[in-house]
Formats: structure tokens, sequence, C-alpha cells
């Protein structure tokens, strides 16, 4: 997983894009069949899988597999693996702030 653009301190001089708001990061992974890569912890996220097929673990069921187009909210959570079945790019917003 590759940290694109982001405004969180600890991402500071590693991202390709700086963002202006430094409660919030976005991520990209491409991953062969059976590669897997875990959620950053954060009270919220948006997982997004723009091609492919994965496996997304930590669901109230357990797990959900998850095909091209479909999304996934987290809130208050993290660490949640992402297996690809097929070969798959996941895009991964991760969030330590709301608009309240």
């Amino acid at each position: 997983m590759v940290t694109v653009a982001s405004g969180i301190p600890r991402h500071r001089g590693e991202t390709a894009i700086t963002l202006g708001n430094r409660y919030a990061a976005f991520h990209v992974a491409r991953l062969d069949p059976g590669r897997a890569v875990l959620v950053p912890e954060a009270p919220f996220g948006h997982i997004f899988l723009a091609r492919g097929s994965v496996v997304f673990e930590g669901t109230a069921d357990g797990q959900a597999t998850l095909s091209a187009g479909d999304a996934v909210r987290t809130t208050s959570t993290g660490g949640h693996r992402i297996t690809a079945v097929t070969p798959s790019e996941v895009l991964i917003w991760e969030m330590h702030a709301s608009t309240n």
C-alpha cells in the first residue's frame, strides 16, 4: 500500500501530494491474488475497489466479498484485512476528524 496524498503530520515528506487537511490521507494498493493489506486505524474510513475482487475481513458477518465498484465505509475501526481474489486495485481514505 502506498500513501499517495496526505496532510497527516506523520506522512510529511513521504507522499507525492500534500493535502491541506491534517486529518486525512489517501492510500492506494495494487494486489495480486492472495496478497493482502490492512486498513489503517482511524475514526473514519472509506474503501473503494476500483478493479478486481477481494475479501474484506472484519464485517459484522465476519467477511464480505467485494467486486469492482463496491465501497465500504468504516467508523472507529481499522486493521481490517483486504485480500485479493483476482488482480485488484484498492483505494483507501483514512480520516481522523468529522465535519461536526
